[in-house]
């Protein structure tokens, strides 16, 4: 294939770095995605099929038991995020020349061609459960399985009536924040182990910042709250304002860390 013409193009470059880092790290992703097939689907079916009476069908109903509590999905989709933020770092800190070292590209390019990466993974982990959820309600259709957690989360949202869209976008900050922080301590540190020990202590410190301060001005904030109450909206756009600002600040951060860093 010509890459010439994609070269000279920013589409084209997102395009080259993206397909070119899926396909160098597809290997390493088919060993994950056993590994966690193994893991929470092999080891209890196993475990079931030997306590069980050597019974198929109810060592099926077992697995599809635990996770109609667990829900598969979520299971995936955390390791798989785990996985993810130890490929950022592996891949900024290898000494190996790879995909982002290799072909010239802004870090602007290389941060959008990551984020990419990093949805196209979790999409891939999604249908991963779903899939494995589907022969596991075969064996017990009643149970409900994976997709009655997916449906509650999806229509989680929905409680909060015509502010679904909002709810929804707040949710999705609130919860990036910790992506992203941990994926800025990924850029800061070689070992992966220390931007997880990094980015936890962090959190812990501003909760415990948090939790210090309301517990310090509790009354005023109570009188506070009885005076000027706040209603479910209100809630929703201060939370948008807020972790929009922080995951603001945390992405510019991870685009200068990369910036400083052998990677361009």
């Amino acid at each position: 294939m010509n890459t010439s013409k994609l070269h000279s193009s920013f589409i084209g470059r997102i395009y080259l770095l993206t397909a070119e880092g899926f396909f160098s790290s597809l290997r390493p992703l088919l060993i994950f995605h056993t590994i966690m097939a193994v893991v929470l689907v092999g080891f209890p079916f196993f475990s079931a099929f030997l306590t069980n009476g050597f019974s198929l069908q109810q060592a099926f109903i077992s697995v599809a038991d635990i996770y109609h509590s667990m829900g598969l999905s979520g299971l995936y989709i955390i390791g798989t995020m785990l996985y993810i933020l130890i490929w950022i770092n592996r891949c900024v800190h290898t000494p190996a020349p790879n995909v982002y070292t290799q072909l010239p590209a802004s870090v602007g390019e290389k941060l959008i061609s990551i984020l990419l990466l990093s949805i196209i993974y979790l999409l891939i982990s999604l249908l991963s459960a779903v899939i494995i959820s589907s022969i596991l309600s075969l064996a017990a259709p009643d149970r409900g399985g994976d997709s009655y957690w997916a449906i509650a989360f999806l229509l989680y949202p929905f409680g909060f009536g015509k502010y679904y869209i909002l709810a929804t976008i707040a949710s999705t900050l609130f919860s990036l924040h910790g992506v992203l922080l941990t994926a800025l301590c990924m850029l800061h540190f070689r070992k992966s182990i220390f931007g997880f020990l990094a980015a936890a202590l962090i959190e812990f410190a501003v909760v415990l910042t948090l939790i210090s301060t309301v517990t310090h001005y509790s009354e005023s904030l109570y009188h506070y709250a009885e005076s000027h109450p706040i209603d479910r909206i209100d809630t929703i756009w201060l939370t948008i304002a807020i972790f929009g600002v922080i995951d603001l600040a945390l992405a510019t951060g991870m685009y200068y860390r990369l910036k400083t860093l052998q990677l361009k």
